[in-house]
């Protein structure tokens, strides 16, 4: 219905549906003396406003017993039950699973029946013209519409309570998000009709409240359900929500293939172990941030500790290199090192000057000494000769003389000896012999007339040499520029060819890639490697082709024709993608071949496959005769009776790989190289025989040039000899002419040496004057400069700059004096040298901690991207705030404070969890004896026996070693740990973890996660129902529902799930429940009419009131015992559905056995004239 419609159905007052009886009903399972203080509430009527196909207001009145609605399938039988769900449940609880196929626990979704599909009335689902889904709905196209479902309960002294909810739909509404809501209960009955005028104001709680005194409004769900459990007496101690869920589960109707599974998912809740689970992981959460956090600092750390080390690396090399720029070493004119260096050499000048006069002081002295002595020794010495010629010496004088003379000549034939010994050195001979001399003369005449044979000889044999070596070295060349080509590409196509490739490929402006050989797209297939020789000379031309898209022929052709190429390419257009035949005859060539994948494939396999290349493979030559193409082993080939044979020097170019050809090469290679060093060995050898050979030469050409008195020394000393003995026999005759020689051989002594000392002082002298003069004119041209220099002030010398470079120049001259003059030109250059080099070394320095610091930077950044980070060096300030922040906060500290808190979150998580895993299982047995006792007062089945659950706990290994690893995990939390061992421990956690975390949890690891079978402690246990007698004998045990009736199963659910409920509404020592209503959409529909009964008596027994939603076909089984029969009906034109009461009609004789009704309803057609119709309905207008 839309609000805005002239014409839309009137919501109505209608009179409600009469009950059997006005007397109040007798409790159907009745205890003595129980019932009567137990206030039980029960559903009397429900009212749906423009809820799926029901228009305007409709109402169900309910039996306090057991009610039946029934209709066709798409009545509304299941938006009846649909809308309890709406008004009972929270908003993402899914619509009745009969009919929706929805799974518990799941969200709405788009393909369920929804809010806004039932309030709308959405019938199907078209297309617009766009293509786009569009719904078809009974209302609220482009307008807006409301709605309301209400449930009015009433207890046993007929009090009467009205839970409500309101919808309004606004007409631009396409998601449920879009509906308003309100929530509402009262104390009493409420018709939805009063609620129409309040439909515009969006049901403001204020106006409602004010419209019906007593009604209460909530806010949210919570406040409502609270309402209802209190209200209700539904569940015990605030359980109501489980309550209401189990109700749910049990309307739903999923099918049920085992006791177990029954009891798990309709009875038990969703364990504590979850909630124990997600607290510990939620505190460990933060533990593992903490722990990453600090590892994260320390990470940080380790990556930015250098930084200060290779910053100040960094800052003292621009220092360096500031400083030593400032120096000016490299300016042209003036510059603070030019200061320094006129500053440095005025001081060493005057420091030079100072040290030249008081030198020439001493030594003017020293003169004057040394003069008076070789005067007085010159007076003594001609007074002791006149002496000696006065005692008769004269004789002496000449012999004296010639002996000095044959010492000379002595002196001179031992030098020529000694030079002549130094250049006959390989000769061996000895000089002192004249006879062995000659002989040596006449072997160097000789040697001098064959030594022109014998050069020409050795020069010819290294000729030999060069013609032997310059093949290989040829060779070598080739070798090594084959395989630089080949190291860099996929093919054994040879680097003449592959250049060619390159050279038209760069002019087409095409991808090499796009250019392939034959050769490159074929290969010898594996185990056929012998016939390599006949592929190769069968397919050497076609090999060598190069294939070029047959799309781009033309302008490749176009392109390369202007080229002036080193050889000649064959190439050819191809077509991509073809799909050729390929002859794969393992005794023919294309057989013996693999094809690389390309777009080429095709036309290759067909090309390899024509009958003039597919030539029939054979062992030998004898097997060539016959008809076709024939190859051999060698590579002869034969065609009829013309033949071919060889193949010259070409090289084997088929094949994917080239990595035979490399190792091919690489063998040749050093091949070559161990032929080049025997070459090299043999030519070192000749020449080392050429130079002994020119040693000789030069030694007996030596000898040739020498005669034998040049050398004589023996005869010479023998003249001395003579000499000496002749002038001793003199003195030996006259005692005092004697005495008299002596003294005048020691005056002579001491006056050459006076003289010599004299001549020493005279050449000092001088020196020291020329140096005085040197040094004089040297002071005047720095004076000069310096005096410039100063004058212009152009240049600064500061202390620092001359301190540094006082420093940089004694490092320099070491380990010279920094201090002589005469060096400092020199030492000037190794101070220039050192500035250059430091400066080199500094700026090195600079670089390298500048690029060491922007890697840290890069780095930081890759694992800590930062963008307020810069990743140069002058973002150095900001890291190392980050570094100072890490290490004054103190990791240490922070490592310690984490240990602690892991004891304790061990301690309060893991022993907590560990204990919610047993005493989950215990609550699971706990549940079963209140369970029991309530099936331990029910009759089931024919034989009025009885039902017992029992459990079995099962013990998984997985699920052991869970636990096990939890008991261990948890009992170790107060334990001191050594640092390593608490790692180890913390990674342990980590694993653990990680098998209960959700498989969504970001943090999860999918092949680890292994939540619901570690924690749903329902599957550690099996649940069984045991069936015995009155006595207590066990009759059977009942696990499987699979091999049992419909009836027999249904039965079976009816008392478990019935006790269950009874448990859990919190009525288990009630002879009754306190919240009766239970609905069943599609209840009992595979049971017979005695099964059906025994379940319903079964619900009924346990003091519920039941609302069965079944199918027409199953009315004739249930309706015997059910109290009320509700038919909905649907208008199949008009997509309305109806309700109509169905009752017994008034009988004449004995009353005949229930009828089904007619699936056609009241407005469909005529009602069955065996049933009194009794309808509710509001057609439009």
């Amino acid at each position: 219905m839309t609000i805005s419609d002239p014409d839309q159905p009137a919501l109505l007052q209608v009179s409600s549906i009469s009950q059997p009886s006005s007397q109040p009903p007798t409790p159907l399972f009745y205890v003595a003396g129980a019932t009567d203080g137990t206030l039980q509430w029960k559903a009397d009527s429900f009212q749906l406003v423009n809820w799926g196909g029901f228009e305007g207001r409709v109402r169900f009145d309910f039996h306090p017993g057991a009610t039946l609605v029934s209709g066709a399938s798409g009545t509304g039988k299941s938006t009846l039950l649909d809308a309890y769900i709406a008004l009972m449940m929270p908003s993402d609880t899914p619509f009745n699973g009969a009919s929706n196929d929805a799974v518990a626990g799941r969200a709405r979704s788009a393909e369920q029946r929804n809010l806004l599909s039932y309030l709308r009335g959405q019938t199907d689902t078209t297309t617009d013209d766009h293509g786009r889904a569009r719904p078809k709905v009974l209302r609220g196209d482009g307008r807006p519409t409301w709605g309301a479902v209400a449930m009015t309960f009433v207890d046993d002294h007929g009090r009467l309570f009205t839970a409500l909810r309101v919808y309004y739909v606004p007409a631009r509404a396409t998601q449920v998000g879009d509906i308003t809501m309100r929530m509402a209960s009262y104390e009493g009955q409420l018709d939805l009709t009063d609620l129409a005028e309040h439909a515009a104001a969006l049901f403001v709680p204020k106006s409602l409240k004010a419209a019906f005194p007593g009604m209460a409004t909530h806010d949210s769900y919570a406040a409502f359900a609270a309402r209802l459990h209190t209200r209700l007496g539904i569940g015990a101690n605030g359980d109501g929500e489980k309550a209401l869920r189990l109700l749910v589960r049990i309307q739903s109707g999923h099918q049920i293939r085992t006791v177990d599974e029954l009891y798990k998912e309709m009875v038990l809740e969703r364990p504590a172990t979850y909630e124990a689970a997600d607290r510990a992981i939620g505190h460990f959460d933060d533990l593992e941030a903490a722990y990453l956090a600090m590892q994260t600092e320390q990470q940080k750390a380790d990556l930015l500790g250098p930084i200060t080390q290779k910053y100040t690396e960094l800052t003292t090399a621009r220092d360096t290199v500031e400083q030593i720029d400032g120096f000016g070493s490299t300016t042209i004119g003036d510059s603070p090192i030019v200061l320094w260096r006129l500053r440095r050499e005025t001081a060493l000048l005057y420091t030079a000057i100072s040290v030249n006069q008081e030198e020439q002081a001493r030594n003017a002295t020293d003169l004057i000494r040394a003069s008076a002595a070789v005067k007085s020794l010159e007076q003594e010495l001609a007074a002791t000769e006149a002496a000696h010629r006065d005692a008769g010496g004269g004789e002496l004088e000449p012999l004296a003389e010639q002996a000095d003379q044959e010492r000379q000549r002595r002196d001179e034939r031992l030098a020529r000896r000694a030079i002549l010994a130094e250049r006959v050195t390989g000769l061996t001979v000895p000089l002192d012999d004249r006879g062995a001399f000659e002989r040596l003369r006449s072997t160097a005449a000789q040697f001098a007339a064959d030594y022109p044979g014998a050069t020409r000889a050795l020069l010819e044999r290294r000729e030999g040499l060069r013609d032997r070596e310059f093949p290989l070295l040829e060779r070598r060349k080739h070798l090594t520029a084959e395989r630089g080509s080949l190291a860099g590409r996929a093919g054994r196509v040879t680097k003449f060819l592959d250049d060619l490739r390159l050279d038209v490929a760069r002019a087409a402006g095409m991808d090499v890639a796009e250019l392939p050989f034959l050769a490159e797209l074929i290969d010898i297939a594996p185990g056929q490697d012998r016939w390599r020789t006949a592929v190769e000379t069968v397919l050497g031309a076609s090999a060598r082709l190069l294939l070029v898209p047959r799309d781009r022929l033309e302008t490749f052709s176009a392109a390369i024709d202007p080229l002036r190429l080193r050889g000649r390419l064959t190439f050819e257009g191809v077509p991509a993608g073809l799909d050729g035949r390929v002859d794969h005859d393992p005794d023919r060539i294309a057989g013996k071949l693999v094809f690389k994948e390309s777009p080429f494939a095709g036309w290759v396999g067909q090309h390899v496959s024509d009958p003039a290349r597919n030539a029939l493979c054979v062992e030998t030559a004898t097997q060539l005769a016959g008809i076709g193409y024939r190859v051999t082993l060698a590579g002869q080939t034969r065609s009829g009776a013309r033949g071919t044979h060889g193949r010259g020097e070409q090289a084997n170019i088929i094949g994917f790989s080239n990595e035979d050809t490399i190792a091919d090469i690489d063998h040749e290679l050093n091949r070559i190289k161990v032929g080049l060093d025997a070459i090299d060995k043999e030519r070192a050898s000749i020449d080392e025989e050429r130079d002994g050979l020119d040693a000789l030469r030069g030694a007996y050409e030596a000898i040739r040039a020498v005669n034998w008195d040049d050398i004589d020394v023996a005869g010479v000393e023998a003249r001395i000899g003579e000499l000496e003995r002749a002038r001793q026999a003199i003195l030996d005759a006259d005692d005092q002419l004697q005495h008299l020689q002596g003294r005048i051989e020691d005056l002579r002594g001491q006056l050459d040496k006076a003289r010599g000392h004299r001549f020493s002082l005279d050449q000092r002298e001088t020196r020291l004057s020329d140096q005085a003069s040197e040094l004089l004119e040297q002071q005047t041209t720095v004076d000069a400069e310096s005096a410039r220099v100063e004058r212009e002030r152009r240049v600064a010398l500061t202390n620092e700059q001359a301190a540094a470079l006082d420093l940089h120049f004694a490092v320099a001259v070491v380990p010279a004096d920094p201090d002589d003059l005469r060096q400092f030109p020199t030492n000037l250059v190794r101070l220039r040298q050192r500035l250059s080099s430091t400066l080199e070394s500094a700026r090195t320095q600079a670089r390298n901690a500048e690029t060491e610091l922007e890697r840290i930077f890069n780095a930081y950044q890759l694992k800590f991207e930062d963008p307020n980070l810069g990743r140069t060096v002058s973002s150095y300030p900001d890291y190392a705030a980050i570094l100072e922040k890490i290490l004054t906060t103190g990791l240490h500290e922070r490592r310690e404070t984490w240990r602690q808190r892991l004891m304790k979150w061990s301690g309060e998580d893991l022993v907590p969890l560990a204990g919610s895993m047993e005493s989950a299982i215990d609550e699971i047995e706990e549940r079963l004896d209140p369970i029991n006792s309530i099936l331990r007062n029910l009759p089931f089945g024919a034989n009025r026996d009885r039902l017992r659950i029992k459990l079995r706990r099962l013990a998984p290994d997985a699920v052991a070693q869970f636990r096990r690893q939890l008991r261990v995990l948890s009992s170790g939390a107060t334990r001191e740990l050594p640092e390593q061992q608490m790692e180890q421990r913390f990674h342990e956690l980590q694993q653990f973890m990680r098998c209960i975390r959700r498989r969504d949890d970001p943090r999860a690891v999918a092949d680890l996660s292994d939540r619901n079978r570690l924690l749903d402690v329902r599957r550690h246990v099996e649940i069984t129902a045991e069936r015995y007698d009155a006595a207590g004998q066990l009759l059977s045990t009942h696990s499987s529902l699979g091999g049992k009736s419909g009836g027999e199963s249904q039965e079976l659910v009816a008392f478990i799930v019935g006790a269950a409920l009874r448990f859990r509404l919190g009525d288990e020592l009630r002879a009754r429940p306190r919240f009766a209503p239970v609905f069943l959409d599609e209840g009992f529909v595979k049971s017979d009419a005695e099964f059906a009964g025994r379940a319903v008596q079964a619900w009924k027994g346990l003091g519920f009131q039941l609302i069965v939603g079944a199918p027409l076909d199953k009315v004739t089984a249930l309706e015997p015992h059910m109290d009320q029969l509700l038919a909905i009906t649907k208008n199949t034109t008009t997509h309305y559905s109806f309700v109509a009461r169905i009752a017994d009609a008034t009988p004449v004789t004995a009353a005949p056995p229930p009828t089904v009704p007619s699936p056609r309803g009241p407005v469909n057609g005529a009602a069955s004239p065996a049933v009194q119709v009794t309808s509710e309905r509001h057609p439009p207008r």
